[in-house]
């Protein structure tokens, strides 16, 4: 639900204030897609947006109160005139159904006679339907209501949706800002190792220390080595890493071998990404050949491009540690 405005995100006050301009003059756009990288700020901006458009003591070029009842409302996610829209349980899907329920709230009035605001997070997430029945109600929006979609990728929705949307990109913030940040919510932690994983993103940076991904990251990469010595079975692998929907250790996998890639090429431990890893990464550099990585790396963006069914990303999570084995 909406970020609380009260805490500062400083490499978002740019876009927050051409929110803020953009309101004044009456100018903010039915429909506004907000991009970036994962881990940027997006769901929060969109939050911030929110509590300008509904808090009940805002006045011209101001900022939310933080304290009205719609603020408090808003930080409860119990607002009547703001609609979140996402996968629901365990789907990663958002369904037609979901969007068509957000059309019929949209079109009755607000509550409080002013705005409305809907949130749909992450929007690359509609099926073709939904994403058609949302097109319908950005074409013939009702009066003081926005649309606010929130995606990563955006080339995966329609260009007809994209193009009935004002595009904010949010960028990488500078890495000293990011760091700063960081730190204050990392008590005895390392921010820069977590903000070069998250490839500058200090929300992602966060959500990694919290879920002690470095431990977990060398723990897989620790299993591969096994792999390779032949203490580790990789069909067995390949089931566990099958339970993660989002095929996580696989991404990781095609991180590391893009680093082997790089030290391949340079010899300079210095230009892997991975520096929680660097050592490791440099030990495996000499065991594989160039030819057998880019192969790896064409089959893994494969399967992840593919991840539509468990038997596919079973068989095919089998094959890239068979070929990770043999280091074909």
């Amino acid at each position: 639900m909406p970020t609380d405005m009260s805490l500062p995100i400083p490499w978002l006050e740019p876009c927050l204030q051409a929110l803020r301009e953009a309101i004044a003059r009456d100018r903010l756009p039915h429909g506004l897609l907000l991009t970036g990288q994962p881990g940027i700020g997006k769901a929060a901006l969109a939050g911030m947006l929110a509590q300008l458009l509904l808090c009940e003591a805002r006045g011209g070029n101001a900022a939310a109160c933080g304290q009205c009842t719609a603020c408090i409302q808003l930080r409860a996610g119990t607002h009547p005139d703001c609609f979140t829209v996402a996968p629901e349980d365990e789907s990663q899907v958002i369904k037609v159904e979901q969007v068509r329920g957000l059309g019929e709230h949209l079109a009755l009035s607000s509550h409080r006679g002013g705005f409305k605001i809907a949130i749909i997070n992450p929007a690359d997430a509609m099926n073709i339907n939904a994403a058609n029945s949302l097109l319908k109600t950005l074409e013939e929006p009702s009066d003081n209501t926005v649309l606010v979609l929130v995606s990563t990728r955006p080339a995966r929705l329609p260009a007809t949706l994209r193009s009935r949307c004002q595009q904010l990109r949010i960028p990488v913030p500078d890495p000293d800002l990011a760091r700063s940040w960081l730190s204050a919510r990392l008590a005895g932690q390392d921010p820069g190792r977590y903000l070069q994983l998250a490839g500058g993103a200090p929300f992602e940076a966060l959500r990694l220390a919290g879920a002690k991904v470095i431990e977990t990251r060398r723990e897989q990469f620790q299993i591969l080595v096994h792999i390779l010595d032949g203490k580790a079975d990789p069909l067995r692998v390949a089931a566990d890493w099958c339970k993660d929907e989002g095929l996580q250790p696989v991404q990781w996998l095609r991180d590391w071998l893009m680093d082997l890639i790089r030290l391949r090429a340079t010899g300079r431990a210095g230009m892997v990404h991975s520096v929680d890893l660097a050592e490791g990464l440099a030990v495996l550099a000499s065991r594989f050949d160039s030819r057998a990585l880019f192969r790896q790396l064409d089959n893994i963006n494969r399967l992840l491009r593919n991840n539509d069914g468990s038997l596919n990303r079973q068989l095919m999570t089998e094959d890239i540690l068979l070929a990770w084995a043999a280091r074909q």
